[in-house]
Formats: C-alpha cells, sequence, structure tokens
C-alpha cells in the first residue's frame, strides 16, 4: 500500500467517525431555569415538508426536556395541504407536550388555502374548521397541562373570536392576536369575493380592540410588561403609508399607543419572515420617536425548524432574555 493511499483511508475514516458522531450525538442538554426567572417557548413556521417534520420531532423532545412555563406556536403549522388530517396532526402534537400550549393561526392554515397545492379550499371555511378544531374550549390551552385562559370569544362586539386570548404569568400578561401575512389575508385569488375583504377588516378591527384591551388590563393589575403573540410581520419598518403596511393599520396604531401609554417592557412575538430577529423597531408616528420599551422577537421558520427560550424576569428592566434553539440542517434523530 503507498503513501497516498494510507493518507486517503485514514482521511475516510476520520471523516467517517466524525459523522458517525454527529449524526448519533444526542439531544441538548435543557438549560435550567435561573431562580427568580420563568422562561417560555415560542415556535412558528414550520413544518413546511417531510425532512422538516423529521426535525419537528426533535424540536418536540426538546421542548419535552425543557423546564418551560408554556409554549407558544405564532402559527404556520404546516405548509399544505389544508386538511382536517394536518389539522388534527398539528393538535396531536401539541397535546402531546406536558406543557400549556397556546396558539395563534397563521396564513397556510387557512388564508392561502385557496392555492391549488394548498386544496384549492374557501379560506373562510378553513378558519372555521381551524376554531373547532384548536378552539373547542376557549378559556382552556392546549396541551397536556392546560393553561386557563381569559378568550375574546363570546365578548361583544367581536364574539366570534374565540382564538384571541389573555392569561397572566408572575405580573406579566400575555396575549395572541389573531393577524397573519399574505398581507393580512388580504392577498387577491380568482373567487375573492366583498365577503372575505369585510371579514378580513373586522378580525384586524377585533385584533385592535384585543390589544386595547390587553393594555387596559395590564394597567389595571400594574403588570410589570405584556407579552403579545401573532403569526405577520407587520411591515413595521416600512412608511405609514406603504401598502404592505396599511393593512395592518389599525393594529398598529393600537399597540403603538397602548405601547407608549404603558410606557413599561413590551414583547411583541411573531413568525412570518423566517428569520431569527430581536429588534426594537416601532415608531410612534405621531412624534417619530423609536419606542424603546417595545421589542420584536421574530421566530426563526422554515428551512429552519427550531424554537426560542424567552427567559423572563418580572419586574426587571430588561426582562426578556433570548435563546435560539434551531435544529442542525443534517440532523434527523
Amino acid at each position: 500500500m503507498n503513501k497516498g493511499w494510507k493518507i486517503w483511508c485514514a482521511g475516510f475514516i476520520l471523516l467517517a467517525l466524525v459523522a458517525v458522531f454527529l449524526l448519533t450525538r444526542g439531544p441538548e442538554v435543557p438549560t435550567p431555569t435561573p431562580a427568580g426567572t420563568f422562561s417560555f417557548a415560542v415556535l412558528g413556521d414550520a413544518p413546511y415538508d417531510v425532512t422538516e417534520e423529521m426535525q419537528y420531532r426533535l424540536v418536540l423532545g426538546s421542548l419535552e426536556a425543557n423546564d418551560l412555563s408554556l409554549v407558544i406556536h405564532v402559527g404556520d403549522i404546516f405548509w399544505r395541504p389544508c386538511t382536517d388530517e394536518l389539522y388534527r396532526r398539528s393538535l396531536d402534537w401539541f397535546n402531546g407536550l406536558r406543557h400549556p400550549v397556546v396558539y395563534t393561526p397563521g396564513d397556510n392554515e387557512w388564508a392561502d388555502c385557496w392555492e391549488r397545492g394548498s386544496g384549492g379550499f374557501a379560506p373562510r371555511e378553513r378558519l372555521e374548521r381551524i376554531r373547532q378544531i384548536f378552539f373547542k374550549d376557549p378559556t382552556r390551552s392546549l396541551g397536556g397541562s392546560p393553561l386557563s385562559l381569559v378568550s375574546q370569544a363570546g365578548r361583544e362586539p367581536f364574539p366570534e373570536f374565540v382564538e384571541n386570548a389573555r392569561w397572566v404569568r408572575e405580573g406579566v400578561v400575555f396575549a395572541t392576536v389573531h393577524i397573519v401575512g399574505s398581507k393580512n389575508g388580504m392577498k387577491r385569488f380568482p373567487a375573492r369575493t366583498d365577503a372575505d375583504d369585510a371579514a378580513a377588516k373586522r378580525r384586524t378591527e377585533a385584533a385592535a380592540w384585543w390589544v386595547r384591551e390587553t393594555f387596559a388590563e395590564a394597567k389595571s393589575l400594574q403588570a410589570s410588561a405584556v407579552v403579545i403573540a401573532f403569526h405577520a410581520n407587520p411591515a413595521f419598518e416600512d412608511d405609514v403609508d406603504d401598502k404592505d403596511r396599511t393593512v395592518y393599520e389599525p393594529f398598529i396604531i393600537a399597540l403603538e399607543e397602548g405601547t407608549e401609554e404603558f410606557a413599561r417592557p413590551v414583547l411583541v412575538m411573531q413568525g412570518d419572515n423566517h428569520d431569527y430577529i430581536v429588534d426594537r423597531p416601532l415608531v410612534r408616528r405621531t412624534t417619530g420617536r423609536r419606542l424603546e420599551n417595545l421589542t420584536r422577537l421574530q421566530v426563526p421558520g422554515s428551512p429552519q425548524v427550531g424554537w426560542v427560550r424567552v427567559v423572563v424576569t418580572p419586574g426587571a428592566e430588561n426582562p426578556f432574555a433570548f435563546e435560539p434553539h434551531v435544529v442542525p440542517r443534517w440532523k434527523y434523530w
């Protein structure tokens, strides 16, 4: 055996050993929650295909292993098709976790369902099925240890919005708000009618109302912080008259006004754009001043499959710390 062949064989064996190590390495070790804090998980925009479904099972295992007060899913539980079967699969995944799980819908699972690859469904009909399947009891979260919720369900003037929820943990007020991508459900499609436009407008008005009520509740409780979760990237960075932003305006205005008046830390959590971001993007239109007390977390999404751990120190000046956990692209078990 010549020297070159020996070197090649040694290199091949080394690479094979490295591959075996990487592909068989166990799950990451859970991070303990520091004393005086609590932590929760937030995720969205995955899984979108078969390989991501394999990685998503690793995410579920990681969530199960961690000390979390709850799990929040900000929508896009799959890509397509928009079938009851896939709704129930996601519901089973949520209910298989030992933690409380709170879910707010994304556009993939209803607003985009008119697309051929998604099944050619009527979006509003799919939204009603989501409400029937995921929100049978809007006063209780999903998950293995359900959390008591205050719901917008049955509350005038928007009693149909069972998906909008609120709860309190250690002086921090949490809320979910149904705001989605695809231009907030206003994207045109061949069979779209005036009723679809009216429904999108009403949903946005309900979201704004729920945000205002959430801040009012936080003020009355003298809460130390507010956390609001939704699916869409509402184009905070764009000009106020940009068409990508105007479809979200009632919601954004309520968020601006509530954040400014609350004057304590506010965390908004969204999906939609799939890149992990932590920033402070919201500017008050009346003053041009950046609202420094509002932090935006955008969770990673397809082809990144993972979650973000948020550690909360109630009452602190900067109460939120973030730890992204993304499954490596090569890892499937």
